[in-house]
């Protein structure tokens, strides 16, 4: 008979993914939705559809650098399905969001990991504030690649344990080439994909060479895609694409800080101090070390491969934020859910309570920040969005707006939300609509994305009212958040019939 598949699992899948509930209210935002959720021209063939996609990769290409055949046929798709609605849109993320929790779940079991040490380690990596972006966003590649990825890694492991073998390696194959289309730094999942399969519980790293070898190494060819990629960018490389530095110790530093925002170790750092400490002693008082290795060996390997590939894969890079994290934090997930279920072995006792209280005082405390930092944008979403909104109504024929942009973070506008503030309204017919850029002294900003206007400004965007001469407020735009602690705003002036022109 055919084990059933874990229900925790599947439920546990559900309650993580519903940790971002609020986001099915959230419009579009303003960061790469701008050209990316509007459905192409009617009337396209099949044919027509794969011209336009390949075109759109290429000009990413040309423009960025990166190569994500995979990605953008994922956006395009969902562009058509759901017709520029942001909330069909929400939903296939919301599902995907779920699917991406099932897969991290399903791995965590498949490395023995506890099960309620699976759920509160997943629960710290999906509802991390620091890696929310991927979710509250509706086209990060990260979140795209997140499912393929994982699945990639389990089907490895099951592969290296099944009595037919071939399916499951296929499969993983597969899955790990459909993410390497999505963002070539999930390079980084190949070693661990080659140790699951290669070596199988029970036996000695040479026994699993002698039995093994062949199907890992040819698992391990998939890394000639990035590779291929990374020499063809580099002898083509041109000025706007991404650019690659030696590896530096600054760099390093910048992983490390970001890895330790990916784990939340500001909400969990004491939990998880005094979860080691007792596990440590308990283990020196009672149980043999070396039963961690011969039990989770899958899992300390695995995670370490990701750790280090997810090293190597980011430092030639001068820049970290959350997302990038992915995929080597799922190494430092693998080692929490050791960690917990460490925990969960070692005998009742005053100090594991306390332990165990720690880290759900942690957990909670996560899960407000990854709320209120949703509330957080999907109002900066908001206050842009009911701005493209009055512009598209209420703006003359030709109007001309003048989009001034400040250094972020801080509460003014920015250039990149200019630029998709002119994508929006381009995508919902009103192209006659022009916007240009300016810093806050006004002076003109120089981006491919858009073409500056000629003559004086109409309209003039700002985050903070200015009271410029020959200007007068048009609209003034505000979102609160934080239960209304805080807002957003921006404001719309008109040029005066008798004002000077437009710095």
């Amino acid at each position: 008979m055919t084990p059933r598949f874990p229900t925790w699992i599947l439920l546990g899948a559900v309650v993580l993914a519903c940790g971002y509930l609020p986001t099915l209210r959230t419009p579009f935002d303003f960061i790469d939705d701008g050209n990316l959720v509007y459905p192409a021209q009617t009337g396209r063939s099949f044919s027509g559809h794969v011209a336009l996609w390949w075109e759109k990769v290429v000009a990413n290409y040309e423009h960025l650098g990166p190569f994500r055949p995979v990605v953008w046929a994922h956006w395009e798709l969902f562009a058509n399905v759901c017709g520029g609605e942001a909330l069909p849109w929400r939903i296939i993320r919301f599902i995907w969001c779920g699917l991406s929790a099932g897969m991290l779940l399903w791995l965590l079991r498949e490395l023995r990991i506890h099960p309620v040490a699976a759920l509160v380690a997943g629960a710290c990596a999906m509802w991390n504030p620091y890696r929310n972006e991927i979710w509250t966003s509706l086209t990060l590649a990260e979140g795209v690649a997140m499912p393929y990825a994982l699945l990639g890694l389990i089907a490895a492991r099951k592969a290296a344990h099944s009595t037919r073998p071939l399916w499951w390696d296929l499969v993983s194959v597969l899955c790990v080439m459909t993410a390497l289309g999505c963002k070539n730094t999930y390079t980084a999942l190949i070693p661990a994909q080659m140790a699951l399969r290669l070596w199988t519980d029970g036996l000695t790293l040479r026994e699993a060479w002698q039995r093994n070898r062949v199907r890992s190494l040819l698992m391990a060819l998939t890394i000639a895609i990035p590779i291929a990629h990374y020499v063809y960018f580099k002898l083509h490389w041109h000025a706007g694409q991404y650019e690659t530095h030696a590896p530096s110790v600054t760099q390093f530093g910048r992983i490390l800080n970001t890895w330790k925002g990916a784990i939340g170790l500001d909400f969990l750092g004491i939990g998880y101090a005094l979860a080691l400490g007792v596990v440590i002693y308990s283990r020196r008082k009672i149980i043999a070390t070396s039963n961690i290795w011969a039990t989770h060996r899958a899992a300390i390997v695995t995670a370490s491969l990701l750790l280090l590939a997810g090293i190597v894969v980011y430092l030639p890079m001068s820049m970290m934020s959350g997302r990038y994290a992915m995929p080597g934090v799922w190494g430092l997930d693998l080692l929490i859910g050791l960690l917990l279920t460490s925990l969960i072995a070692v005998p009742a006792s005053v100090p594991k309570k306390v332990a165990w209280a720690a880290v759900w005082v942690g957990v909670m405390l996560l899960t407000i920040a990854n709320v209120g930092r949703q509330e957080k944008f999907a109002a900066r979403a908001r206050m842009l969005w009911d701005a493209v909104e009055y512009v598209e109504a209420t703006a003359p024929p030709g109007a001309k707006i003048a989009w001034y942009s400040g250094p972020m973070p801080t509460q003014d506008l920015n250039v990149e939300e200019g630029i998709h503030f002119r994508w929006h309204l381009l995508h919902r017919g009103r192209s006659d609509a022009t916007v240009g850029l300016f810093d806050l002294e006004g002076h003109p900003l120089d981006r491919v994305e858009i073409t500056p206007f000629l003559g004086e400004a109409d309209y003039r965007f700002c985050g903070t009212p200015t009271g410029v001469a020959g200007w007068s407020e048009e609209h003034r735009f505000a979102v609160p958040y934080w239960v209304g602690r805080k807002q957003y705003e921006c404001h719309l002036g008109r040029r005066q019939p008798s004002g000077v022109a437009t710095r």
